[in-house]
């Protein structure tokens, strides 16, 4: 489903603005003065690196030639802006004493003048996606066409070392982590997800609906993912719908995706749950480019411990593209992305067996095993339309329709598999979805400095 334009409009003014501002009032100075509180020597200089999808960074000097990065998380950008900073700084600290990736030293995070910031080390290196990416695609990441089979196989390498040292960390709970006073790991509350913000932030659903306690189940939390979709469906005033029949079939899509949500997860339902992050991706990965090897991962916002499945999935960014960007042909998708992740599976099973060999993994921990099965049983796909909003009617339709209830004949076939709720709805809700779609208008659900707050 398309994002309504004027939400779209309005997140992009909101940031416009916020920036303006922040850059009118001495940032680097700023940046200078919020290192200078959090790291040991002295900084003398900043300057403003390339604006990230959630953040603004600036690059600050040390008198002794260290480094540090000073982040402020972008309004406009973001929706939760500081439980997005707990929860990453919490990440980023677990994921240091706990796995090899090597990931950023966090200095110390706050509040300033223009929201939530994060002091950390700055860590060198190339980003790995810049590596694989086609130079003349213009418009967005896509891999590059020509790239050599050996250049493939070690940016595959250098993402299955990542992906298998969190495969290994397990919670009792799904949600966000976070340390308890006592100093133990613990999960306290909800994710904070990739999808939530896009939602939230494209689609003026209001942060208020999702569900924000943890989840002891992968069933519970799996409804709750459809429930998102619903609620996308219902707050998306502009460009949801077509006409009456295209908000029926996208209606009774949400209503028995979230009837099957609960069998998605069977073995694994009770967990233990991974520590799983929604935007891992080449884009966050710096290389060394003498040996294509992980320098570190950064950019650990979405992160939580998530439902196994996510993990056993195959990943979705071997072609660079995110999956809003796919075509709406899943089988034409499907035709470029297969070779590739053939490709990967080869790689990860080397990096396995080298970690094996090792000490540091077991065969119980592999997971090419059921990364190469998600293709066939359609796990790969369910978890995608779990996540992602923007391709979930494409996947629904195409893929997990026909897997739960069969070859479609007529949509009558699925409004009688329905509720007697959700028949009784049905058509109160399309009418008001067809009234949104001739007032062209945006709900306010908070104003501006109750966002700036969030």
């Amino acid at each position: 489903m398309d994002s309504d334009d004027l939400a779209y409009q309005r997140s992009n003014v909101n940031f416009a603005v916020w920036l303006q501002r922040l850059l009118r009032n001495s940032p680097e100075a700023l940046a200078v003065q919020l290192a200078a509180r959090h790291c040991p020597g002295r900084p003398v200089t900043a300057s403003r690196l390339a604006n990230g999808a959630f953040n603004v960074c600036f690059r600050v000097n040390f008198e002794n030639g260290d480094q540090a990065i000073v982040r402020f998380t972008a309004f406009g950008r973001i929706i939760a802006r500081n439980e997005k900073t707990e929860d990453e700084v919490a990440t980023m600290e677990f994921v240091g004493q706990h796995t090899t990736i090597p990931v950023p030293k966090v200095f110390g995070y706050g509040k300033s003048v223009p929201g939530p910031y994060i002091v950390m080390s700055y860590v060198e290196g190339h980003i790995l996606s810049g590596y694989l990416k086609d130079p003349t695609h213009e418009g967005g990441n896509t891999l590059r066409p020509n790239i050599s089979l050996q250049a493939l196989c070690k940016a595959y390498h250098a993402m299955a070392d990542v992906m298998l040292e969190l495969s290994k960390v397990e919670f009792p709970f799904i949600g966000a982590i976070g340390k308890h006073e006592s100093g133990n790991w613990t999960v306290s509350k909800g994710p904070l997800t990739l999808n939530m913000n896009r939602i939230a932030q494209f689609s003026n659903v209001p942060h208020k609906v999702f569900q924000r306690q943890r989840f002891s189940n992968a069933a519970d939390y799996f409804e709750e993912l459809a429930n998102h979709h619903l609620h996308h469906l219902e707050y998306q005033r502009n460009d949801a719908v077509v006409d009456a029949l295209d908000c029926q079939k996208k209606y009774i899509a949400r209503c028995l995706f979230r009837k099957v949500s609960r069998e998605i997860s069977s073995e694994h339902c009770n967990g233990p749950f991974r520590l799983y992050c929604d935007d891992l991706n080449p884009g966050n990965v710096l290389i060394d480019p003498s040996k294509i090897t992980v320098a570190g991962v950064i950019d650990w916002e979405f992160s939580y411990a998530a439902p196994a499945e996510f993990t056993y999935a195959a990943p979705w960014w071997l072609l660079l593209e995110r999956p809003e960007s796919w075509e709406d042909d899943l089988n034409e998708f499907m035709e470029r992305y297969l070779p590739r992740f053939h490709t990967f599976l080869d790689v990860l099973r080397d990096c396995e067996t080298e970690k094996i060999k090792s000490g540091s993994l077991t065969e119980s921990q592999r997971l090419s095993i059921t990364m190469e099965q998600s293709l066939d049983n359609g796990l790969f796909w369910i978890c995608l339309a779990s996540r992602h909003s923007a391709m979930f009617d494409e996947i629904y339709w195409n893929i997990v329709d026909p897997k739960f209830f069969g070859p479609l004949t007529s949509i009558e076939d699925r409004m009688v598999l329905l509720s007697t709720e959700e028949r009784a709805n049905m058509d109160t809700f399309v009418e008001k979805k067809l009234v949104q779609k001739q007032q062209a208008t945006l709900d306010v659900h908070n104003s501006a400095k109750e966002l700036f707050d969030l």
